[in-house]
């Protein structure tokens, strides 16, 4: 039952991120007038960009039941680390709610100001702080001893990438280079007078820098983890450069959000703290 309730806490946050996700690329953050409820009463909203945004807070909800309920049964049956872990993951998920609401409040979906962004983009580092809480727990509870492990100086730069990433999207940035790749704003190296090109130029070059960690760690290691680490990060290599070439075709920015945090959970999973 504990192991069950772990895998759904999991499988529900990723769900909750993939989803924020696809809220924020359709502008439905704000399609929800009131909060919790949509229109402050059990009515199913008609508009379809409040349905999404209320099954949005559905999906955050049955998550936040799950991490709960995976917590108690850690806490009950197990001590050591993976109390902490989940007490991280539980503080998180009411840390994100509350986030959630003020969000809401301030009208942070519109992005006009910089504290709205940085809002938006603290909202997803604390669903990924929730993610990573859980994974640990998995891990610690259930990895084998002997299996195979990801350096901490491949897991490092893809981290960065993943949360320049986060801050791109939510801050408005991602299409500050225009939609072209691998040229910025028609140069190799854009000038940097506009903080959202130079965020976007910046998290490129970190993702080179992380592509080229697992090219090294591929070579050095040549295990099965290795090349399936490897084959992830170009997996998402290229969806986010189809992306940007494609003007943000919507499909093509779901699965850039879905395939950068399964790497970012799979990671976390095989991450070994040691250099």
């Amino acid at each position: 039952m504990r192991r069950a309730l772990l895998l759904l806490a999991i499988l529900f946050t990723y769900v909750v991120m993939i989803w924020g996700g696809m809220v924020r690329s359709t502008d439905s953050g704000l399609a929800c007038p009131s909060w919790p409820l949509c229109y402050g009463d059990f009515s199913l909203p008609k508009d379809l960009s409040a349905r999404m945004e209320m099954g949005h807070r559905t999906v955050s909800g049955l998550a936040g039941l799950f991490v709960f309920l995976s917590t108690v049964a850690v806490w009950r049956n197990i001590g050591g680390p993976a109390k902490l872990t989940t007490g991280i993951a539980l503080l998180f998920t009411l840390s994100a709610a509350l986030t959630g609401m003020k969000m809401i409040k301030s009208e942070a979906p519109h992005l006009k100001y910089v504290e709205h962004m940085l809002l938006e983009s603290f909202h997803i580092y604390e669903s990924m702080i929730i993610l990573g809480a859980l994974v640990v727990t998995y891990r610690l509870l259930y990895k084998k001893e002997g299996e195979s492990y990801i350096p901490i100086w491949v897991y490092v730069p893809a981290l960065v990438t993943i949360m320049t990433g986060v801050l791109v999207r939510y801050t408005g940035s991602g299409e500050a280079c225009g939609h072209e790749w691998p040229t910025c704003a028609g140069y190799l190296v854009p000038p940097m007078d506009d903080w959202k090109v130079a965020l976007q130029f910046t998290h490129r070059n970190l993702a080179y820098i992380t592509w080229l960690m697992f090219l090294a760690y591929l070579l050095r290691f040549r295990d099965k983890l290795a090349l399936f680490a490897f084959l992830l990060i170009n997996v998402q290599f290229v969806f986010a450069v189809s992306m940007v070439l494609s003007g943000f075709f919507l499909p093509l920015v779901f699965l850039d959000t879905a395939s950068g945090f399964f790497l970012f959970a799979f990671l976390t999973y095989h991450v070994r703290v040691r250099l």
